[in-house]
């Protein structure tokens, strides 16, 4: 791993400290689009806390891509990104 010019690898040194060596995960992240129409009582942390009980750990981050409003119906979308790493 010395060798290593992963960013997540040299980030845990510092010049002239000694640290714990944190692990991480070797695989790339696989990201995930999705996008749903919503109901006003929709919150998007509502969203993050199912992901979370469904999916566990392997879903690094849940980000917010793009909301949509249809403008002859009023009916709302939103857009998530989930970034998966085993």
């Amino acid at each position: 791993l010395f060798w290593s010019t992963d960013d997540r690898f040299l980030s845990q040194f510092k010049q002239g400290e000694i640290s714990t060596f944190v692990n991480y995960s070797k695989y790339p992240p696989c990201y995930k689009d999705i996008t749903f129409w919503i109901t006003p009582q929709f919150t998007d942390n509502t969203f993050c806390e199912i992901v979370r009980a469904e999916v566990g750990e392997i879903v690094e981050s849940v980000d917010l891509l793009d909301h949509f409003t249809h403008p002859k119906t009023g009916r709302q979308s939103k857009c998530f990104r989930l970034n998966y790493r085993s």
